[in-house]
């Protein structure tokens, strides 16, 4: 019993130096501002940290000026979300009464807080979901994306006559892609559509991108990716970030 004991302690502290190493902290403060893509302030937004069950592990309320601040525990957080809940389709507490007034959300997956940052926010019409990245071993050194955009616009239009294939994402050929790691833009190699089960009687449309991998060796344990999408046809857009762990990473 004395020696689990043990075990579990020495877990727990290795966990706790990984996520705040440069830290030494229970938690980190995050801040930033969250607007739209033409930077306009998103007053009364709320930035959630949630666990795989997309329980709430903290929250934080944009002020007039869409700013925030936050103190997020260390550690691996399994998504983030930002969102007014009156601009939602779907929600309950939905306030505007035009379709073009509506808004989606904003998604950040596999956040790790392991240090005090700026995480500016901007979301739009359309939601960068479930967002994975990864490379192929021994393949050309590169990073492989996949993302599912989800249009409000093109969702609103399935809606009215819905499918077994839930058209919520543009043709590739409509979808403008942008991919940031750490900052810096990198070439988008390709791009392929791939069809995505959702239930039994429904699927949709998911994109595979391909993009180069920097040069650069990372000076940290991860990399944060942002991916930016725009619907060409509709203008809705919409990005998403991913911290991507580095598996051979070496201080």
């Amino acid at each position: 019993m004395i020696s689990i004991c043990i075990l579990l302690i020495s877990l727990s502290m290795t966990v706790c130096q990984y996520a705040c190493a440069q830290t030494r902290q229970a938690s980190v403060i995050i801040s930033g501002q969250v607007t739209d893509f033409n930077g306009n302030a998103m007053a009364g937004a709320s930035v959630f940290w949630q666990n795989e069950s997309f329980d709430d592990v903290c929250s934080a309320t944009c002020d007039e000026n869409g700013y925030y601040k936050i103190s997020v525990p260390c550690g691996r957080h399994y998504c983030i979300s930002a969102i007014n809940m009156q601009e939602y389709p779907k929600s309950k507490e939905l306030k505007v009464s035009s379709p073009d007034d509506m808004r989606l959300e904003f998604w950040g997956w596999n956040f790790i807080a392991d240090h005090d940052t700026t995480l500016n926010i901007r979301y739009h019409r359309m939601e960068a979901y479930g967002v994975n990245v990864f490379s192929i071993q021994g393949a050309t050194p590169a990073y492989q994306i996949y993302v599912r955009p989800m249009s409000l616009t093109r969702t609103i239009e399935w809606t009215k006559n819905q499918t077994a294939e839930a058209n919520l994402a543009p043709p590739a050929d409509k979808l403008e892609v942008k991919v940031f790691i750490d900052g810096e833009e990198v070439d988008v190699l390709m791009k392929q559509a791939v069809k995505e089960y959702f239930c039994d009687t429904q699927t949709g449309t998911g994109f595979l991108i391909s993009v180069n991998k920097p040069d650069v060796r990372p000076t940290r344990p991860y990399s944060t990716f942002r991916i930016v999408l725009a619907d060409l046809e509709n203008g809705d857009k919409g990005e998403a970030i991913y911290h991507y762990e580095h598996k051979d990473y070496m201080k």
